[in-house]
């Protein structure tokens, strides 16, 4: 694990040395390999403001999500971090307030902690326009993340409508999806690995696919390169006993289908 206290403790003045020790005992090793001392401290800051938010929330489900958005040195996209208490279907809500904000994923990286607080990171951009310059675009992205978590809008229909409007430019060598579900060894989790031509509200479909199969999300790899997206998630069943062949085979028809046909509404 790399060691980031010398670039962490000094500038988070007013945030006890203990909190800052756990947020290093609560996060996977894998965690700290994949962010720098900068997005660490920001986490911590932002962990830091969740805790004291709970205080005054009538219930963990009311508590507002800590958002964060940093645009990338190069300027070409835009780091949107989203803390906030773990829940059901987390993952693929967010990934569909981007979808619902014009915004596109280039990749995302979600973690939690062991006493479930979620720090996910998505980077985006607009449209050929690079980073996120748009204010409307990361409020719109700000109040659908709340409607979606506090008020439970399923945003299904908005992302139809969105597909609808802008379907995706027929590729000059057409792909099909490919769907790979591995067993992890000596561990009750599963690898899925998706390769399939990017479109509007992937993430969100495949995403709601796993949380409709009662799988939950414990980690993902998300890139997508000149249209096409390279996905692999790490997810783990809500009854570990059934993982049998049958239900692996539900899991990834499921997500072949939904990766080829338009998503439906309630499906």
């Amino acid at each position: 694990m790399p060691n980031y206290s010398p670039a962490i403790r000094s500038p988070l003045h007013g945030i006890a040395d203990d909190e800052i020790s756990a947020h290093f005992g609560l996060l996977p090793e894998s965690y700290f390999v994949q962010a720098d001392a900068a997005e660490v401290t920001l986490h911590i800051q932002m962990v830091n403001r969740l805790l004291q938010a709970i205080n005054s929330a009538e219930s963990l489900g009311a508590l507002r999500p800590v958002i964060e958005w940093q645009d990338s040195p190069d300027g070409g996209h835009t780091a949107v971090h989203v803390v906030t208490w773990d829940r059901a279907g987390l993952f693929h809500k967010l990934a569909g307030a981007c979808s619902v904000a014009g915004l596109n994923i280039l990749a995302a990286r979600i973690t939690t902690r062991s006493d479930h607080i979620a720090i996910d990171t998505f980077h985006v951009a607009e449209p050929g326009q690079g980073a996120v310059r748009s204010e409307p675009a990361k409020a719109l992205f700000t109040r659908t993340v709340e409607d979606a978590l506090l008020g439970h809008v399923d945003l299904l229909s908005t992302i139809l409508a969105q597909a609808k409007s802008h379907p995706p430019a027929r590729p000059a060598t057409p792909t099909q999806p490919v769907v790979d579900i591995y067993r992890e060894i000596l561990s009750p989790r599963l690898i899925v690995e998706i390769q399939a031509p990017d479109r509007i509200g992937l993430l969100y479909r495949v995403g709601r696919v796993f949380a409709e199969q009662g799988f939950d999300l414990s980690s993902a790899r998300v890139a997508t390169e000149r249209g096409h997206a390279v996905d692999s998630f790490h997810i783990e069943s809500e009854d570990p006993l059934s993982l049998d062949d049958a239900r692996l085979a539900t899991l990834r028809r499921s997500l072949l289908s939904t990766l080829t046909e338009p998503a439906r509404p309630g499906g």
